[in-house]
């Protein structure tokens, strides 16, 4: 490095930094590859100097002249770093030999990549920079200071709303969710993304910036909208880029906040369905994605730039694996960026507990697909996950280390550290723990109605929909009597008109035998108008107890004519309740008619239950009808389809466990929670490996 004569690409722009406590900062921007780099005076220093004419010892001798002291171990790790970035000429990284490699590699990087974008990947659409430019007078209209103060004194009323809508909310939760309502959801999040993605723009926009993409991610084949705001950069005051940052969770806030005052006033229906899916996919999407500091979204580049540590992930990861190499393993080599204590300790912990993260974030991703979406997709997730996430990093690793194995030192402290950091994960991993095993149930009602159509009429009214709690006596829905009444009057003048006839025949003596055929009639006559009086007088399905209306034809209508006795749908008790939990035939033994377990719901703070089993049968094809067992429609059993009409039926021998109680704390119908059962203890490790292998023998059945 000494012998040659790097210099500063001309092309690269300088963005200076000011920053209100004093502190000084360069972003040097590639307008080649549309990269950015923050750097310190200090290191812009040496860049800066490396013009070409100069070799790295002169180059540190003329900053030494200057005051400014670098060791040559520190300048030639520095100029490295600038050449691997691209922003030096005339370096190693410029010969062919260099080339061919840094190309390999490459190459490799985005091979790996293009697999990780099964994950999320990035389609470009359009550039909004010209629209955003003419529409920004209506953005300044509607974002500013007395708006922010409007908003923030609607808060507390909504927060007072879905608390006092609490009961109501839990319904929506329980009902709610089905294929059925699949495309209100889409309409929902695309309306939030929207607004999202706008803002991020509009906000960058305000600020003097271009906006030059806009397009779609699909996120585990779900689609988004994006924008791309890597400009906010250039932008010298660190409130501002965080401003841009934070626009994004911001709107999401506020569309949970009108959303909630949308759904508590408004009546049941199409409006009121969206608005509910907008304030829960708002609070959810602020709370758990994009204000997440470990997912490289909004929350990441707000957190980045309250640290002033700019791309925060990349130095956490880069730090974990320094520590690993050069402190346990002693690889000299590998070196780490020159940083004080705060900065050091602040990226070890986000690198280990990103790393954290990411383990469960790709298990539970995976985990959902083949549970509630399609068990195919799910295993092909999990194996390329598996590979690109823990095979192939542990490959290249250990491929790393036996090219390197020469340089190892192993460093005793270092190495006592990493045994007992890996002695305790391993500990945790391999200790028996909870001796309880936990079985999927939900409640059902053990009261049930058929509502039904009570009279030949017309529907006239209908007061409830699906998912609606009633009170005992309260009318579901009431038929139009106008047309009974018609046919009731022409039903009464045949009975009239034929006992006149009658009478004509008795008085006149002539034609006495057709009396037995007019009796005929009038009987039917009086027959007719027996039943369309009865039919008038039941004209409305009322009630028979406090409970709901679990379904509800979609098609009863007003003005819609159903056949008398025609079921539209089922009313079932909420406080006459039993519980269906699956036992695998293999833990049988463990439960009985009369033992005491406990019930585990997930509603509020957790409703838990000492009950004694009323009884336990083996588990029927027909008894995944209408539950919420079957993997194919979201539940927990692996299934699979039987016979010509695709039946589904459990891959593996499971025992029905019911459990009949009255439902005092008012748990929805069709609630799922846990049946806990004793058990051996066993740890987190085997657990896993017999789930595993579990769901292996599942699939080779199939």
């Amino acid at each position: 490095m000494a012998e040659i004569k790097p210099k500063f690409r001309p092309d690269i722009v300088r963005h200076t930094f000011e920053e209100k406590d004093g502190g000084r900062s360069f972003v040097l921007e590639d307008p080649v590859a549309n990269k950015f780099f923050r750097i310190s005076p200090y290191e812009y220093e040496l860049l800066y100097v490396l013009d070409g004419t100069r070799t790295l010892s002169q180059a540190i001798e003329r900053l030494r002249l200057h005051g400014r002291h670098f060791t040559s171990e520190h300048a030639t790790h520095l100029v490295e770093q600038f050449s691997r970035a691209g922003l030096l000429l005339g370096t190693p990284q410029g010969t062919s030999q260099m080339q061919s490699k840094l190309k390999k590699v490459m190459d490799d990087a985005a091979k790996r990549r293009s697999l990780v974008r099964l994950y999320y990947l990035y389609i470009p659409v359009l550039n909004p920079d010209g629209f955003l430019d003419k529409s920004l007078w209506l953005w300044r209209l509607l974002v500013n200071r007395l708006t922010a103060a409007l908003f923030v004194l609607l808060i507390p009323g909504a927060v007072y709303l879905i608390i006092n809508g609490a009961e109501r909310l839990s319904h929506n939760f329980s009902y709610f969710f089905n294929f059925g309502n699949l495309l209100v959801l889409w309409v929902a999040l695309a309306g939030m993304k929207l607004v999202h993605e706008f803002s991020h723009a509009y906000t960058a926009k305000n600020l003097g910036l271009r906006v030059p993409e806009m397009g779609i991610v699909f996120l585990l084949f779900f689609p988004c909208l994006y924008c791309n705001t890597t400009a906010a950069w250039q932008i010298a005051e660190r409130n501002q880029r965080m401003s841009i940052a934070a626009a994004g969770v911001l709107s999401e806030i506020v569309v949970a906040v009108f959303s909630a005052y949308l759904w508590y006033f408004s009546q049941p229906g199409q409006l009121n369905s969206v608005a509910f899916f907008m304030m829960a996919v708002s609070v959810v999407s602020s709370l758990v994605f994009n204000g997440n500091p470990l997912m490289k979204f909004d929350g990441y580049f707000i957190l980045a730039d309250l640290l002033r540590i700019p791309n925060l992930q990349g130095r956490a990861f880069a730090y974990v694996r320094y520590l690993f190499l050069n402190k346990v393993l002693g690889i000299q080599s590998v070196q780490a960026r020159k940083a004080d204590g705060r900065e050091r300790l602040i990226v070890l912990s986000y690198g280990i507990s990103a790393s954290i993260y990411r383990v469960f974030l790709y298990a539970g991703i995976v985990m959902g697909v083949y549970y509630r979406f399609d068990k195919a997709l799910g295993i092909v997730l999990g194996f390329l996950a598996l590979m690109l996430f823990v095979v192939g990093p542990v490959t290249r690793g250990a491929a790393g280390l036996i090219k390197r194995r020469k340089e190892m030192r192993f460093r005793p402290v270092g190495l006592l550290v990493f045994v007992l950091l890996f002695g305790g994960a391993a500990f945790l991993l391999t200790r028996p723990w909870s001796g309880n095993s936990l079985y999927p149930c939900y409640v059902e009602s053990s009261l049930m109605r058929q509502i039904v159509i009570p009279a030949q009429a017309p529907v006239g009214e209908v007061l409830v929909r699906e998912g609606d709690l009633v009170e005992a006596g309260r009318t579901l829905f009431r038929l139009d009597p106008e047309r009974l009444r018609r046919d009731l009057k022409e039903k009464e003048l045949d009975q009239a008109f034929i006992q006149r006839e009658i009478s004509i025949i008795e008085d006149s003596g002539e034609d006495l035998s057709k009396i037995p055929m007019k009796l005929i009639e009038l009987s039917q006559a009086t027959d007719a108008v027996d039943r369309i009086r009865r039919d008038l007088e039941n004209l409305e399905w009322k009630a028979p107890f406090s409970g709901y209306v679990t379904r509800f034809a979609l098609d009863l209508q007003p003005g819609a004519q159903q056949a008398k006795g025609t079921v539209v749908g089922e009313f079932a008790s909420g406080y006459d309740c039993e519980i269906l939990a699956l036992v695998p035939e293999t833990d049988i033994l463990k439960i009985k008619p009369g033992s005491e377990v406990e019930v585990w719901f997930p509603l509020g703070e957790g409703i838990s239950l000492r009950l004694t089993v009323s009884e336990v049968s083996p588990f029927k094809r027909e008894d995944l009808q209408g539950s919420p067992f079957s993997s194919r429609f979201g539940g927990e059993i692996a299934t699979r389809p039987q016979d010509e009409r695709h039946h589904d039926t459990p891959v593996e021998s499971y025992y029905l466990c019911k459990i009949v109680f009255p439902n005092q704390q008012g748990i929805p119908l069709g609630a799922t929670g846990r049946l806990v059962v004793h058990s051996p203890p066993r740890s987190a490790l085997q657990r896993t490996i017999e789930a595993a292998y579990r769901t292996f023998n599942k699939e080779i059945l199939f």
